[in-house]
C-alpha cells in the first residue's frame, strides 16, 4: 500500500495568490467591475555592483544585460536622474525609492518594472511600454506620458500633477492618485470587454483627486470615478457611458458635448456645470434623480437641493388673501389615526 506524499513547490508569491484567488471565485461568478491581479510580480533581485559603478548609461546597459532571468535587475534607490536611458529594456527592473528626476526614458521597455516609492518629477516616458508596472505613491509631477502604455498598472496614491498623458493608454487602478491639472486628452482609459481573457479590466479613479484634469475627447467608457473629484475638470466631448460616478463631484466641470449614457450618477454633484444642455445619455443614466444639479435646472430635479419655496405653491399675489386649508374630517371615535385623504 502506498502512502499519499505530499509535494511542496517553490512558486512566487504573487502568483500562489492569484490562483487561489482564481480558485476561490468561480469564472461565471466573476464581479465585471473587479479586477484580476495587476502590477509588477515579485522576483529574485540580482546581485549587483556597488551604486559607484551604476551612474552612467554604458554602466547600467551593461548590468542589465549581466542579468539572466529569471531574476530581475536591482536598480532600487540609485539616483538615476538627467541619464538618457531612451528605449532602454530594463527587463521587469525594480527601481523602487529610484530618483528619475529629469530622467529620459522615452520608448523604454518598462513592463512590470516596480516604481514604488520612486521620484520621477519631470521624466519623460512617452512612448514608453508601462504595462504590468506599480507606480504605487510614485512622484510623476509634470511627467510626460504621452503615448504610453499603462495596461494592468497600479497608480495608487501615486502623484501626477501637471503631468502630461494625452493619448495614453490607461487601464490602471489609481486609488487616491493625484491628477490635479493634469492632461489627459483624447487618453483612451475605456474597456474593452473584446480583447481581454481574464475578465472585464477598466481603470478605477476611486477617491482620485482630478481637479482641474483636462479629459477633452478622451475614452472614459466604463471607470469608475466613484468618489473622486473632477471639479473644474474638461470632460468635453469625453465618452463616459457606463461609467461609475457614485458621489462624484463635477462641480465647474465643462460637460460639453460629453456622453453619460448608462452611467451611474448616484450622488454625483453637477453643480455650476458648463455645457450641461448639450450632454448627451443624460436621459439614459441610472440613478439619474439621485443626482444634484443646479436649483431650476430644466429637466434635471435635485431632491437633494429642493428649497422650502419649491416645495410649496408660489405665494398669491399682493391683496389676494391665502386659499383656506383643505378641510380634514375628525378622527374616528375609538381611534387615535385621522383620517388619511
Amino acid at each position: 500500500m502506498t502512502r499519499n506524499r505530499r509535494v511542496f513547490m517553490a512558486v512566487p508569491r504573487g502568483r500562489l495568490l492569484a490562483f487561489l484567488l482564481g480558485a476561490a471565485l468561480p469564472l461565471q461568478a466573476q464581479d465585471p467591475g473587479a479586477m484580476p491581479a495587476m502590477g509588477a510580480s515579485e522576483g529574485i533581485r540580482a546581485m549587483r555592483p556597488p551604486a559607484e559603478s551604476l551612474r552612467t548609461v554604458p554602466q547600467i546597459k551593461a548590468y542589465l544585460a549581466e542579468v539572466v532571468a529569471p531574476a530581475i535587475p536591482d536598480l532600487s534607490s540609485l539616483d538615476l536622474s538627467g541619464l538618457d536611458l531612451t528605449a532602454v529594456d530594463f527587463r521587469k527592473a525594480n527601481l523602487t525609492g529610484a530618483r528619475l528626476e529629469g530622467t529620459n526614458l522615452s520608448g523604454a521597455q518598462l513592463f512590470s518594472c516596480d516604481f514604488t516609492d520612486a521620484i520621477a518629477t519631470a521624466a519623460v516616458f512617452a512612448g514608453a511600454n508601462m504595462d504590468v508596472t506599480t507606480l504605487r505613491r510614485a512622484d510623476l509631477r509634470r511627467a510626460n506620458l504621452r503615448g504610453a502604455s499603462l495596461f494592468a498598472s497600479i497608480l495608487e496614491a501615486a502623484d501626477l500633477r501637471e503631468a502630461d498623458l494625452r493619448d495614453t493608454r490607461i487601464i490602471g487602478y489609481l486609488r487616491k492618485a493625484r491628477l490635479n491639472g493634469a492632461t489627459l486628452a483624447n487618453a483612451n482609459i475605456g474597456a474593452d470587454p473584446g480583447n481581454q481573457s481574464m475578465g472585464v479590466m477598466r481603470a478605477q479613479f476611486v477617491s482620485a483627486d482630478l481637479t482641474g484634469a483636462d479629459f477633452t475627447g478622451a475614452n472614459l467608457y466604463k471607470a469608475d470615478f466613484s468618489f473622486a473629484t473632477l471639479a473644474d475638470a474638461k470632460l468635453i466631448r469625453a465618452d463616459l457611458r457606463n461609467a461609475d460616478l457614485v458621489q462624484t463631484d463635477f462641480t465647474g466641470a465643462d460637460l460639453t458635448g460629453a456622453d453619460l449614457g448608462a452611467a451611474d450618477l448616484a450622488g454625483a454633484i453637477f453643480l455650476k456645470v458648463t455645457g450641461l444642455d448639450s450632454v448627451k445619455g443624460l436621459d439614459q443614466a441610472r440613478n439619474r434623480d439621485q443626482a444634484r444639479f443646479d436649483p431650476r435646472t430644466p429637466g434635471h430635479p435635485s431632491p437633494l437641493l429642493l428649497t422650502s419655496e419649491s416645495l410649496h405653491e408660489p405665494p398669491p399675489a399682493p391683496g389676494v388673501p391665502r386659499p383656506a386649508p383643505p378641510h380634514r374630517l375628525p378622527p374616528r371615535r375609538g381611534s387615535a389615526r385621522p383620517h388619511r385623504w
